[in-house]
């Protein structure tokens, strides 16, 4: 691990010195502070470091960079991240990969492969594929019209996961990798509309952590100006979806009328597995008003989440400092009202400081309701 740092640094440092002009730089720290209590029997109040849009880690500090040659057709681009949670806060290489443009429409990309071409527009779910270790090939006829397919080894989520790099998983049958299909097309100011699907395989941390086939889309309208509107599907599971199969819908809306914002983002989770003895339904209407050109933002968020809660397991609800930290239990009588009022401050373009309040009744399956509140401060420094 360190050597390939050390190579990926000199690398990287020859072409600061050799091609300054054509190498750019930019990234930021996140981090903050929270006092979180709950009324739960024998829970006591905990103050906790972490970032309030880093996955509710300790933080974040990200390092993009991107190298390009004059002609345009050729370059590299490459993530240094730390990411501090309990179990995990080594350095690692978010992504790192070359890309070559032949005939102005196909781009190949290789190495731990990072593109957003077909990434969803909606707030909860917000994602693609993801690529990872291995090559992806990215052919555009026509302006707007991108079609992709790739093939990787190993599998990362490289937008939001503090990724590292294991050699060892780097190597795998050809039925076991990832392949990935990708078809867009984009009208300027009318519309936009994806399809992305991948198979099963076994690309995660060993071979017995494999990825369920499955297949997203998205539809978003772009006519209306100031008009946020995405709907997205993704159907999970493919090889064996009467069974364990998973649909789940979103929907992001939002408007904006001179300083005042209002929206709704919007899921609902469905499941073929017996196990799942309900579905979903997640509600979070928001609004906003900017006062002072755009510095001072207050905000308030509501969720109200029907079959799911707060966190990533039943002894962490009500700590959801991210925005999108809910998961779906396919249980009616588990659910969680969330209230946030919070202020975010632009003190300057590269400088940003929120403060809030995260207000959660939380009730599990058969438990009883708990109350929990989280206050924080959070900052964000760019560069």
């Amino acid at each position: 691990m360190k050597r390939i740092l050390l190579v990926f640094l000199i690398v990287v440092s020859a072409a600061v010195f050799g091609f300054a002009q054509e190498l750019k730089f930019d990234g930021y720290v996140n981090s903050g502070l929270g006092f979180w209590f709950s009324d739960q029997s024998g829970v006591d109040p905990q103050v906790e470091v972490y970032g309030v849009d880093s996955e509710r880690n300790i933080g974040r500090i990200r390092l993009n960079g991107a190298f390009t040659n004059e002609a345009k057709t050729a370059g590299i681009n490459f993530r240094f991240q730390v990411q501090g949670s309990t179990t995990l806060n080594t350095p690692s290489l978010a992504f790192g990969y070359g890309w070559v443009t032949f005939a102005k429409m196909i781009t190949i990309k290789a190495g731990l492969v990072d593109d957003g071409t077909w990434a969803t527009g909606d707030v909860i779910f917000n994602d693609d594929q993801s690529e990872g270790a291995g090559l992806l090939v990215k052919v555009s006829p026509i302006k707007g019209l991108d079609f992709g397919a790739g093939a990787y080894a190993a599998s990362y989520a490289s937008g939001s996961n503090n990724n590292t790099i294991d050699l060892s998983n780097w190597s795998r049958n050809y039925d076991d990798i990832k392949y990935t299909f990708n078809a867009g097309y984009t009208m300027d100011k009318v519309f936009r509309v994806m399809v992305s699907g991948r198979i099963k395989n076994a690309t995660g941390g060993d071979t017995a952590n494999t990825e369920p086939s499955q297949i997203l889309g998205e539809l978003r309208l772009l006519a209306v100006p100031n008009l946020t509107a995405v709907v997205a599907a993704r159907f999970i599971t493919l090889d064996d979806f009467s069974d364990n199969g998973l649909m789940q819908f979103y929907e992001t809306f939002g408007y904006k009328i001179k300083n005042f914002a209002f929206g709704l983002n919007a899921a609902q989770y469905f499941s073929n597995n017996d196990a799942h003895e309900d579905f979903g339904l997640r509600f979070n209407p928001w609004l906003s008003y900017a006062f002072n050109d755009n510095k001072i933002i207050p905000r308030l968020d509501v969720v109200y989440f029907m079959g799911g809660r707060s966190g990533g397991s039943s002894a962490d609800y009500g700590k959801g400092y991210h925005r999108r930290n809910f998961t779906a239990d396919y249980i009616k009588d588990t659910f969680v009202l969330n209230a946030r009022p919070s202020v975010k401050f632009n003190l300057n373009p590269m400088t940003v400081l929120e403060f809030g309040d995260s207000f959660y009744y939380t009730k599990i399956n058969s438990g009883d309701a708990v109350i929990s509140n989280a206050v924080y401060v959070d900052m964000t420094f760019k560069f």
